[in-house]
């Protein structure tokens, strides 16, 4: 299955791919219609008919965007700053914290992270002329984006990142394990992203081997008592740490 974004070379990379058939059955869908029908309303004849003709129309011009060469850099910076803006979130109030030693361990939801990326790729790509709103092409920049956050959370799933090969996260923190399952809120709309990363913290104490047993060991700890969070105790946590993000983003601008 081709990837939009994948872990190689122990680097997360843009690729610029996608899966043909996650866009074929995207097609089949209420809102892959909603793009294809205006098309298909202004086509005359088509020999194969004017839905296939619609949908490798929309198909050649989301490639064409997707591999573009202004695009690939842009989609890359966005991928890095996924990861490198987990460095501010790790100081929302409220997060499942441990101590390691002279660093901290904390539990950071992915609905954050992903939640900052989503509304900075829409910005983003509002200009491409495959994918603006006033074309009718807004449904379809929802699905390549939420495909970009997808492949951004199986490549980090890939790297499987630990305290003793880790992936960066901004200046002072690295990402030493990923949960994907565990559930944050149930949406009422829109994707669920569950899960969330662990980040440890970098200061002026060095790594050590013992550090990264302890970091090991802090993670399947974490692992074992946050299910037993009530849904009250999620809610809270969510709330209070988006609450102080907010706070956090305002100081900066």
């Amino acid at each position: 299955m081709k990837r939009t974004v994948q872990y190689s070379r122990r680097r997360v990379r843009y690729t610029g791919k996608i899966d043909r058939r996650a866009f074929a059955v995207w097609c089949q869908s209420p809102e892959g219609q909603s793009v294809l029908k205006p098309i298909v309303a202004r086509m005359r004849f088509s020999l194969f008919g004017k839905q296939r003709a619609a949908q490798r129309l929309v198909w050649r011009e989301l490639i064409g965007t997707a591999r573009s060469s202004a695009l690939l850099g842009a989609m890359q910076h966005h991928v890095e700053s996924h990861f490198a803006r987990l460095s501010r979130l790790a100081f929302a109030r409220d997060l499942p914290v441990i101590g390691v030693g002279l660093h901290r361990l904390v539990a950071v939801p992915r609905l954050f992270a992903n939640s900052v990326t989503d509304r900075e790729l829409d910005v983003a790509l509002r200009t491409q002329p495959a994918l603006v709103s006033a074309g009718g092409r807004e449904t379809l920049r929802r699905w390549f984006i939420h495909t970009l956050i997808s492949d951004i959370d199986m490549a980090t799933l890939d790297a499987k990142p630990t305290s003793k090969q880790p992936l960066p996260s901004g200046p002072d923190w690295i990402i030493v394990g990923v949960n994907d399952r565990f559930e944050w809120r149930v949406p009422l709309q829109g994707p669920a992203w569950p899960g969330h990363y662990y980040l440890l913290e970098l200061t002026h104490t060095p790594i050590t081997r013992s550090i990264r047993k302890e970091a090991v060991k802090a993670v399947a700890q974490m692992e074992a008592s946050l299910p037993g969070l009530s849904r009250v105790d999620r809610n809270e946590i969510l709330r209070q740490a988006g609450s102080s993000l907010e706070k956090l983003a305002a100081k900066a601008g």
